[in-house]
């Protein structure tokens, strides 16, 4: 749900479901504009899981001998 302005600038960027909010400087079209030009890289600057190191968790020395010591 948009303006037609950020709606063919989020459709040139492949973006095909977005929800858009909006407060202050939006009544000149050229802020409009430019506030939503910015924000598109802004989405992949987001980490998702499937773009996570795989991590090796090890044991610290107090977990790894903590049954010795009972």
């Amino acid at each position: 749900v948009s303006t037609h302005m950020p709606k063919k600038l989020l459709m040139m960027a492949s973006i095909d479901d977005c929800y858009t909010s909006a407060r202050s400087c939006t009544a000149t079209l050229s802020n409009f504009a430019k506030a939503t030009f910015d924000a598109i890289p802004k989405t992949y600057s987001y980490l998702t899981p499937d773009f996570w190191k795989e991590t090796v968790f090890t044991k610290s020395s107090y977990q790894e001998f903590t049954g010795q010591l009972v």
